[in-house]
């Protein structure tokens, strides 16, 4: 099986989906992962360091090239007297017409093959576009019930007042959506709540 190059993969992936380097890049920064770019679509995400990276694994990497088809034999033919006959016994054409019947099958199973490896690979792409739409159909409540805090970190202040939540957490503690959680559990102001510890217990206080 033949491997192509990072850039050719990005390439054809772009050239697709007809976007620039720049336009596919542009949401990297809302994914974390390869998966997390892979779910929703994307090309790109940022990794640990703050880095824009291709979201490619080594199996995308992969192409599966034809096979090449090998030519139908035919009986040898001789000419004679009376014009060109086969010079193959009925021995031998029964033996050709074998081999040409079991070329004719693989070329069958080798077609059936790659249709059901493209049915997969469309179900693939479909499944990925509608993840993809869902997500930029959720706004407010719903996109904070579908994602984690750390995804709201993540976006420019321009991309949280499009999806209708706070742009700064400052402006949450007068926004509407303040006392609203998200996907982990967590709020607006996470870094702030306090743990409440339990009680003493009132069976183990001692009467003075």
């Amino acid at each position: 099986m033949a491997k192509m190059s990072l850039k050719e993969w990005i390439n054809s992936k772009q050239k697709a989906k007809g976007l620039s380097t720049k336009e596919a890049k542009a949401g990297a920064s809302k994914y974390k992962s390869i998966s997390a770019a892979k779910k929703a679509g994307s090309l790109y995400y940022t990794n640990k360091d703050g880095k824009t990276m291709i979201a490619a694994t080594a199996e995308d990497l992969k192409v599966t090239r034809p096979k090449a088809k090998p030519k139908p034999l035919r009986p040898r033919m001789r000419p004679t007297s009376g014009g060109s006959t086969s010079a193959a016994t009925d021995k031998e054409t029964a033996e050709v017409k074998e081999a040409n019947l079991k070329i004719k099958a693989d070329r069958t199973a080798e077609a059936k093959r790659l249709v059901i490896e493209n049915r997969a690979k469309v179900r693939g792409q479909a499944a990925n576009k509608q993840a993809a739409d869902s997500m930029k159909k959720l706004k407010g409540a719903a996109w904070m019930k579908a994602n984690n805090f750390s995804d709201y970190m993540a976006l420019s202040k321009s991309e949280a007042r499009a999806l209708e939540l706070p742009a700064t957490r400052f402006v949450a503690s007068q926004h509407n959506l303040r006392n609203q959680k998200f996907k982990d559990g967590k709020g607006f102001f996470v870094s702030t709540e306090k743990k409440v510890g339990k009680g003493p217990d009132p069976s183990k206080l001692a009467k003075k």
